[in-house]
């Protein structure tokens, strides 16, 4: 049984997956200021029925009532203070190998506005995603 172990263990690190990567030089053509919308709108009415749901588990009587209003109205306040948020990015047109590509690179974080990379410079394409200055 330790041998099986054993062996299974070393086929496994002998075979390890190497990810292909591609690398193209080019020149930006043209670039531009992308933008999208993440995350989810605020339901401001499905927070106040969990809310709700949540607050009747609590007390007895009046006070039951008193924490079912509670837990709809920070509920309520909860989903509609959640918000989509901004995503900034760049969009590269760059020639390489006499063809035009497009690869849109975004921000790091949400409403953070990040530096681009201008007209003329010549860049290095990484995997179809990723442009870095040559």
């Amino acid at each position: 049984m330790k041998k099986l172990i054993i062996g299974l263990s070393a086929l496994l690190f002998a075979t390890s997956s190497v990810a292909a990567s591609s690398v193209i030089e080019g020149v930006v053509e043209k670039s531009e200021v992308i933008t999208t919308k993440v995350g989810s709108d605020g339901r401001p009415l499905l927070g106040a029925a969990v809310g709700v749901g949540v607050g009747s588990l609590f007390g007895s009587g009046s006070g039951k009532d008193a924490a079912q209003i509670a837990g709809g109205l920070i509920g309520a306040k909860r989903q509609a203070n959640k918000r989509k948020q901004m995503l900034y990015g760049w969009r590269y047109i760059i020639k390489a190998n006499d063809e035009l590509q497009v690869v849109d690179a975004w921000c790091a974080q949400p409403n953070q506005q990040c530096t681009g990379v201008v007209k003329g410079k010549e860049v290095y394409i990484i995997n179809g995603e990723e442009v870095v200055v040559k």
